[in-house]
């Protein structure tokens, strides 16, 4: 089966891709032909945060446990979207059945949509730590950050890079200081962001981001390392997979499909990382090298975890702050039964 990438943002693939997620839910009607949709569409973003869906993507995985569960074929669309708040747009809007972004703005569409088409994830994806790079010389740490500085991040307030932040600016001058760098902040795609910051020609001094991003920056010598989320929340998964609970029950054996295939992606991962390698950089453009990217995936600051760990830092934050409404009892809230056989946090 074919696999077909796009960007996402165009209004003819937008309507083109509403037209066949409605014709998905006919599918999945009891008056349908088929019980589950045979035309599946994901939408990822950029970075190694993303590779065990790469994987997915580059070995038809999701296609050949499709076939396995006796659901098969299953055509998979691919959209690369940049940050959370595209990602939620793309799924509330119909347009994709499952996405992936940070936790932060899966818990902000989980609250939103609780009683409702409730959104929650069906698999953690990454777990490494994000990086706040900067090439301004007179920044040495976030208290050196001042109104002439602007920080790259996918999407303003909402994506985890904002809210990694947020609790370093609450962590290092107190309570009702968590946006006191939001003024400071812009949406810029990591390759974007990337490209200005070490250019140093642009306004922008700093990029919260991940390794992935934040090594090429460092490979730089206008560019020094000013803050690891680690030192502030620990090791903790920052991204996810998830979808809608329609879907979910709609679709029960693709959705296995689906987090079986994303186990195989975790599984080659940690089994041959030269491979995995050479995967990621046929699926995305990048200026790294295969003995680099190894090399990331070797780096401690780089995780994988299927299963979602430490999740509760960043819901317990943004409940506290008023980012969103309800208060998890736990991870299992934002997440869906499929995970829950598994020991998560």
């Amino acid at each position: 089966m074919t696999a077909d990438v796009t960007r996402y943002g165009s209004t003819a693939r937008r309507a083109f891709l509403g037209l066949s997620l409605a014709a998905g839910v006919a599918l999945a009607s009891p008056g349908g032909a088929r019980a589950e949709v045979a035309d599946l569409t994901i939408a990822i973003q950029y970075g190694l945060g993303y590779l065990p869906l790469m994987i997915a993507k580059n070995q038809g995985l999701i296609e050949k446990h499709a076939e396995a569960q006796g659901i098969g074929p299953v055509k998979v669309n691919w959209l690369v979207l940049n940050g959370g708040v595209a990602a939620n747009d793309a799924l509330l809007s119909g347009n994709a059945h499952i996405v992936s972004a940070g936790i932060a703005p899966l818990l902000t569409v989980w609250d939103k949509t609780r009683g409702g088409i409730g959104v929650k994830a069906i698999s953690g994806l990454d777990s490494s730590a994000y990086w706040l790079n900067s090439n301004n010389p007179n920044v040495r740490s976030i208290r050196d950050l001042t109104d002439k500085d602007r920080i790259a991040v996918p999407a303003v307030k909402v994506s985890i890079n904002s809210v990694i932040l947020q609790i370093a600016a609450e962590k290092e001058f107190g309570p009702g200081h968590q946006y006191d760098f939001e003024p400071l902040t812009t949406t810029l795609s990591p390759p974007d962001a990337t490209a200005a910051l070490v250019s140093g020609k642009t306004e922008i001094t700093g990029h919260v981001t991940t390794p992935t991003y934040g090594s090429q920056q460092l490979a730089h010598p206008n560019v020094h390392r000013i803050l690891n989320s680690r030192d502030v929340i620990g090791e903790a998964t920052l991204v996810l997979a998830y979808t809608t609970q329609a879907f979910y029950n709609g679709n029960p054996k693709l959705t296995a499909a689906v987090v079986k295939a994303l186990g195989d992606g975790f599984a080659l991962i940690k089994r041959d990382k030269a491979e995995a390698a050479r995967i990621y950089l046929a699926e995305e453009r990048s200026k790294l090298t295969q003995d680099e990217v190894v090399a990331l995936l070797n780096n401690p600051d780089i995780s994988y975890s299927q299963v979602p760990h430490n999740t509760g830092v960043i819901a317990d934050f943004m409940h506290r702050v008023g980012s969103i409404k309800a208060k998890p009892a736990s991870w299992k809230d934002y997440t869906f039964p499929i995970l829950h056989g598994e020991t998560g946090g």
